[in-house]
């Protein structure tokens, strides 16, 4: 058990909401501003020393690279209000959490952001307590993350879909033109994220040889290092070879390239699929596409446990919300067609 910390060096809890919102404040431009925070205490700089350990730890768990880079971010601005606030490591315990917790309540930031950033710092100080650098006592603190409210996903009807892949060329042109290129790439994009019901990072991550042609799927590398087979349509597969016919010629296998021929990113994914829509007069981002597969699809028919399993869903649970979204539907359709609705 460690000592506690000496009462002067304490940022007593009856601390303004100002200041406490300047530290956030001015953690989250600390944040922004660099890739690695700037420490000038001996304590926080102890800190910020095992926050490499602590994400290496979390790689080796097979966590997302994605998730590793959401705590990654939430705990550098964890360090640097840390700092602001004139506190150190000997300061980490339930008190100092929870009043971060509380600051965090305070702002704007949405419900979902705030449990986030609470689950991030509260599996860091357990990760300290593992380790030594905290007492026991830390490895286990008792702060809820406020609840995120229960919303059914905004999911595209089938006409909008076709107008938003409608909005790119589906074959190649007769003459040349610039961008016939992109376009052609970014249809096929579409597709898949659709069709396939892929997420942005899966989307990227495929290669060429991930495309099974004598068995008709694909193979998707999905979360935690899972890999899922996935079934395509002839749409699909045209779209490709059209793609394959104009893709850069490049050593690598990455299916969907920039023009110069580096593997497609997320960000480009957000900004195809946005651009997209804005021809097609829908707002729209990636994983709209992917429930409006899950939807689309069990609204045609197919069972609850192939759409789980075709998304890659760990949990039925999680498939379920598109039941509901199925709901709406029926509903709107009855009170469209019953001559008694």
């Amino acid at each position: 058990m460690r000592a506690p910390a000496a009462p002067e060096a304490r940022i007593h809890a009856d601390s303004s909401f100002e200041q406490g919102q300047k530290s956030l404040k001015s953690a989250r431009v600390r944040v922004r501003g660099t890739s690695q925070v700037s420490i000038d205490e001996t304590g926080t700089a102890r800190v910020s020393s095992v926050l490499r350990p602590f994400l290496d730890d979390l790689a080796s768990r097979r966590v997302s690279p994605h998730t590793v880079r959401a705590y990654r971010s939430d705990l550098e601005q964890f360090v640097a209000w840390l700092t602001a606030e004139g506190l150190t490591v000997a300061h980490l315990d339930r008190h100092v959490c929870r009043r971060y917790a509380g600051q965090l309540g305070m702002g704007t930031s949405a419900t979902s952001t705030i449990a986030r950033k609470i689950t991030s710092m509260k599996s860091y100080v357990a990760f300290l307590s593992r380790e030594g650098v905290l007492g026991e006592d830390c490895g286990s603190i008792d702060i809820k993350a406020p609840r995120r409210p229960k919303t059914l996903p905004r999911v595209l009807s089938t006409d909008e879909a076709a107008a938003l892949l409608d909005s790119l060329p589906d074959r190649l042109p007769t003459d040349f033109q610039p961008d016939f290129r992109v376009e052609i790439r970014d249809r096929l994009l579409l597709e898949i994220l659709y069709g396939c019901g892929l997420r942005s990072a899966e989307a990227c991550d495929l290669t060429i040889s991930d495309v099974r042609r004598d068995e008709g799927i694909i193979i998707v590398h999905g979360k935690g290092e899972k890999t899922r087979r996935v079934p395509y349509s002839q749409v699909v597969l045209e779209a490709l070879d059209r793609w394959l016919e104009v893709r850069p010629q490049v050593e690598h296998e990455a299916l969907l390239t920039t023009m110069t021929g580096n593997p497609l990113g997320t960000s480009d994914v957000r900004r195809i699929v946005s651009s997209a829509g804005k021809r097609a007069g829908l707002t729209v981002h990636p994983h709209m596409l992917r429930h409006a597969c899950a939807t689309h699809m069990l609204e045609g028919g197919a069972d609850l446990r192939a759409i789980q399993e075709m998304l890659g869903h760990a949990s039925i649970t999680t498939t379920q919300v598109y039941t509901h979204v199925s709901e709406r539907h029926l509903k709107a359709a009855y009170l469209k067609a019953h001559p008694r609705a």
